[in-house]
């Protein structure tokens, strides 16, 4: 291991994400001296492939290899031959499940922004129907945080971010600082003036973190498709070329990339964190960095990982974990049911190359509210996320011009996707599996879901 001479920093900020990035934005604003430990290689617009055909690609976007080393991650329809160098390489970096829990782990990045470089970017507000829902049903426990005492915060980063929206004066769907909205296709706006007058449930644009116009020297979206593969006009949020970036430019953070932490170091007299061990993913040698702060903002899963692994003599079971909670509830939200189907085109026509608007509709939570009675089968809400395009006539009969004619004809599909809520429960965990290090010898997480 090199220790060196201690390199003596205000905060220490893990992980470069949507978390990590805002954490090294407002500190080095203020005049702290950060350094930004991030698990992954720079990015950088060069990297960025949202407007390259597939066959340009070697393997046209079908590469098995990809497979192979990412068996999980390429689940993740975003982890592609365009994005795959981004994502975990699975069989370096594993993790471990009981036989009958298993768990796809995926989203796993490693380079500068994290998940803000492949995320949905659906900018919803928390209400107090989810911050005090223990209050409502009686299950859990209620946020220590009201909305009134995060509403200022969230008028804060959506002005910074750019979220584009509609108001909807929904109680349980808090409307914020929104960009013009996107306009919606005919059958999005069909379908939400249809279900206003037959259910009385909300049909609205989806809250996306997409600009509709400039904003700090970033271009507004120019609706070319794949946001999941970058953006060279920085339309979309993503934290490398805007908190990030914004942190760098102050001259008080410092970068440190391929920096793959293990453990928060801890003063024996004290107590109290000192810096943080990590290994060198390009060499494997094994670092030390010390600073009066340590954030820890690697992702939740990653996060409660570098904490198990932190153990030392006065705290055995993890640090922060004298509860013994340390790790415990864990909870994802479920995407699953809906449907789709085929509406009118209206006069649209297919096209190859025309515009793609990156945001569809958001179904607002009509379950369990203000007024209803409780649904028996289930706890909370949901929504539906979803949307309209319209494509030419793939599974058209006939040869020659006949069937040429016929693959014109357009066809709409609209499709509806439920997202939920899964509940905090104690047996759903992670916890440090003995037997099992990952390509640095930093000891892997077991989940139990």
């Amino acid at each position: 291991m090199q220790r060196g001479k201690k390199i003596e920093y205000d905060a220490i900020v893990v992980g470069s994400g949507a978390s990590g990035g805002w954490a090294c934005k407002r500190l080095a604003e203020a005049g702290l001296k950060v350094a930004l430990l991030e698990a992954g290689k720079p990015q950088s617009d060069q990297n960025f492939s949202e407007h390259k055909p597939a066959f340009e690609l070697k393997y046209r976007n079908r590469a098995a290899e990809i497979r192979k080393t990412r068996p999980v991650q390429s689940v993740f329809d975003v982890c592609n031959e365009y994005t795959a160098d981004w994502f975990v390489n699975d069989l370096e970096e594993p993790y471990t499940t009981p036989k009958d829990q298993p768990f796809l782990w995926m989203g796993r990045l490693r380079v500068t922004g994290g998940r803000t470089n492949v995320w949905g970017r659906v900018s919803l507000r928390f209400s107090d129907w989810d911050l005090k829902a223990a209050s409502h049903d009686g299950f859990g426990e209620d946020w220590p945080l009201s909305y009134k005492d995060l509403e200022s915060y969230y008028d804060l980063v959506e002005k910074y971010v750019g979220i584009t929206g509609m108001a909807e004066g929904l109680e349980h769907l808090p409307d914020g600082q929104f960009q013009p909205p996107m306009p919606m296709t005919c059958q999005e706006t069909l379908v939400r003036n249809r279900v206003k007058e037959k259910l009385g449930r909300t049909v609205t644009l989806a809250r996306s973190a997409n600009l509709t116009r400039p904003q700090n020297g970033r271009g507004p979206c120019h609706y070319c498709g794949p946001c999941d593969r970058g953006c060279i006009t920085h339309s979309y949020f993503n934290s490398v070329f805007t908190t990030v970036a914004d942190a760098l430019r102050t001259g008080n953070c410092t970068l440190i990339s391929n920096a793959m932490a293990h453990k928060v170091l801890m003063e024996e007299q004290t107590n109290r964190a000192s810096g943080v061990l990590y290994v060198d993913r390009n060499t494997k040698v094994t670092r030390e960095i010390h600073a009066r702060v340590v954030i820890l903002c690697a992702q939740t899963q990653e996060s409660t990982r570098i904490l198990l692994n932190s153990a030392t003599r006065e705290q055995p079971n993890g640090l922060t974990n004298s509860s013994g909670a340390l790790g415990h509830y864990l909870t994802a939200h479920v995407r699953s049911g809906g449907g789709n189907g085929e509406l009118p085109a209206v006069g649209e026509q297919p096209t190859m190359g025309g515009p793609v608007k990156p945001v569809g509709i958001y179904v607002a939570r009509f379950r369990n509210l203000k007024g209803q009675a409780p649904t028996k089968n289930f706890l909370r809400g949901f929504g539906y996320e979803g949307g309209s395009n319209v494509e030419f006539n793939w599974g058209a009969p006939g040869f020659g011009e006949a069937y040429k004619r016929a693959l014109r004809e357009p066809r709409v599909n609209f499709d509806l996707t439920g997202f939920g809520e899964v509940l905090p429960r104690w047996e759903n965990r992670v916890e440090i599996d003995p037997n099992v290090k990952d390509i640095y010898g930093i000891p892997v997480l077991r989940i139990y879901m």
